[in-house]
């Protein structure tokens, strides 16, 4: 079974694309995505089972390295302090063991967000490119203001 995936204004988005320098176009694109993975992080953290509250801390959002041409972000389970630390024990409450049933909480949060991730995109996409804008027109400004 094939899925398509179709974003709405993809038109517009690249007309505007035309009047944005591929730095500034890399700049929002990852603002974007980053923006994006903190929602499926604050989702993931309301949804972990709580038992002293150190899961729900080590649930992290970052933008990974990758690629100089893709913007990519990340949503993580931190593993740092140990066993009674932080997020250690999250794939065990995720997928069970043996004496103890599943508690997902990060599989039904992508799920959730999957068919969401394009209307998500476009929305958080236009503050991003109008902040954009406003720094490009204050750098504009400012080299106006010295060459005066």
């Amino acid at each position: 079974m094939t899925q398509a995936l179709r974003i709405e204004g993809i038109r517009e988005l690249k007309e505007t694309l035309k009047t944005v320098s591929p730095a500034e176009g890399r700049r929002i694109a990852r603002r974007t995505v980053t923006r994006v993975a903190r929602q499926v992080r604050d989702t993931a953290r309301e949804r972990a089972p709580v038992q002293t509250g150190n899961l729900k801390r080590s649930v992290k959002s970052r933008r990974a390295q990758g690629a100089p041409d893709r913007a990519e972000a990340e949503v993580y389970a931190d593993k740092s302090g140990g066993r009674t630390g932080s997020g250690y024990h999250w794939h065990l409450l995720e997928f069970g063991t043996v004496r103890m049933p599943a508690q997902p909480f990060i599989n039904p949060t992508i799920e959730e967000y999957r068919p969401r991730i394009p209307t998500i995109y476009q929305q958080e996409w236009w503050p991003q490119y109008r902040k954009e804008m406003a720094k490009r027109a204050r750098k504009q400004a400012q080299r106006q203001g010295r060459s005066r």
